[in-house]
């Protein structure tokens, strides 16, 4: 496992200082956005090299990230948000200032700040600080561990006091991607076997003709009797994706290929190419509003997760055609008149859209470009990264502030200041730092993977 905190400062301090005025955050003339990256071609198949992505070397961009990481995100953690004294995180808190609102959790934020600092021991910088902060996190959301069959709480005090009855699917499943990450961490073996139980939990209570979930991104959502949900299928092809990486195990190689298969043959609308978030049961279109529904944000989330699944198993069908999907939902979501990306379309033939914008949904596209970029050197790739990179920093970050926005208006002119986002923003820049890492290790040259 690597520390990579500091191991490669000398290297980034070694190259040419060209360009550094480019590295002030939230600069707003900041040319990132606007210039082509630079690439070399050589006569051998699969031999483009990438020199640059937009205004940035790809030291300077590594320099970025990590500064990001580690002089901000994790101190900022370390001193507003995280209980060191009962473990977990808390996010109700004023992004500007740092100060708490609130002293309730969530299953869903424990889960996964669980699994963001188990990922940063397992794969940045193995630092006990990080591992210890995890193992709190671990402890209390066992203490709350459901007896039966339901739910994790959807909310509970500071100490670990229920406060609420079961909460959505999604809780548990963040509570299993945080243990298994953590199985790893702590090399204790028995809290991958208690993911995968809840995984599969999960997945017998989604199979179920009764299962309930309400869609809130929908206004005056109908309820579905046994609702199949794009965004359950995507948190299932990524948990068993991640967890297939370091072991095998035929029951979750089952469930990605179950997931993969509703994902691109179900829920992915041969007839406008978008997704459907929500279908019947037997996977047919409902007939109400959810039939011209898309939260078009999870449609290019999941379509990453299919491109990284496909190079889990090196299928190169699969992942062409998960490709295509993607940049199609990021082109239709992109807010081609204030720049960014939206969310969610409310009706797909009358083009009726939620404008609000979210950081997630912003980071989301810059993971499934920067894959591009790394893999193939897809062109449209390094522009669309650079684009959504600089308007990230231009709206959503501001320097006095303690965290970014996680979201506001079609503007973002009156943004959210009441939420912390730690877990998109860690994985961005965590898979953004090892991506880049890996490509300066390769000189530049893309990996061929798909070649």
């Amino acid at each position: 496992m690597k520390d990579n905190r500091s191991s490669r400062r000398h290297f980034i301090k070694s190259n040419s200082m060209l360009g550094l005025g480019a590295l002030a955050l939230g600069n707003s003339n900041n040319p990132l956005a606007y210039v082509k990256a630079k690439t070399e071609r050589h006569d051998k198949p699969n031999s483009k090299v990438i020199t640059s992505i937009g205004a940035l070397t790809l030291a300077q961009l590594r320099e970025k990230l990590h500064t990001e990481l580690f002089e901000r995100f994790i101190p900022n953690m370390d001193r507003y948000a995280i209980d060191h004294e009962y473990g977990g995180v808390m996010c109700s808190l004023d992004i500007r200032t740092g100060e708490l609102t609130s002293t309730e959790k969530t299953a869903w934020f424990v889960g996964r700040g669980l699994w963001v600092y188990s990922f940063l021991y397992n794969n940045i910088q193995q630092d006990p600080r990080y591992l210890e902060i995890a193992r709190k996190s671990k402890d209390l959301l066992l203490t709350l561990q459901p007896t039966d069959n339901s739910f994790w709480p959807r909310t509970f005090s500071r100490e670990g006091k229920p406060l609420s009855g079961p909460g959505d699917i999604y809780g548990s499943l963040f509570v299993a991607e945080g243990l298994f990450e953590y199985a790893r961490a702590s090399g204790e073996s028995k809290y991958r076997a208690l993911a995968k139980e809840i995984i599969f939990s999960c997945v017998d209570r989604y199979d179920q003709p009764d299962y309930q979930y309400h869609m809130s991104y929908l206004m005056d959502a109908p309820d579905i009797r046994g609702p199949r949900v794009l965004g359950h299928w995507m948190i299932f092809l990524s948990l068993s994706t991640q967890m297939l990486k370091h072991e095998p195990d035929e029951d979750l190689e089952q469930l990605a290929k179950r997931s993969v298969d509703a994902i691109m043959n179900h829920h992915l609308n041969p007839q406008y190419g978008l997704t459907n978030e929500v279908v019947n049961h037997d996977f047919s279109l409902p007939d109400n509003a959810y039939n011209q529904f898309s939260v078009i944000g999870h449609g290019l989330e999941t379509l990453a997760f299919v491109m990284f699944e496909a190079a889990r198993t090196k299928d190169t069908a699969l992942f062409d055609r998960a490709r295509q999907a993607f940049k199609k939902h990021v082109d239709v979501a992109r807010d081609a008149v204030y720049g960014g990306y939206f969310h969610s379309i409310q009706h797909i033939d009358n083009y009726v859209w939620d404008v609000r914008k979210s950081l997630w949904n912003q980071q989301e596209v810059m993971n499934g470009s920067l894959f591009l970029i790394e893999h193939t050197g897809d062109e449209w790739a390094l522009r669309t990264f650079a684009d959504v990179y600089q308007y990230s920093y231009n709206k959503f970050y501001k320097p006095a502030y303690k965290f970014w926005h996680s979201g506001g208006d079609r503007k973002m002119e009156v943004p959210n200041t009441g939420l912390l986002e730690h877990y998109h923003h860690a994985r961005q820049l965590m898979l953004g730092l090892l991506a880049v890492d890996r490509m300066i290790e390769r000189k530049g040259a893309v990996s061929g993977l798909f070649a």
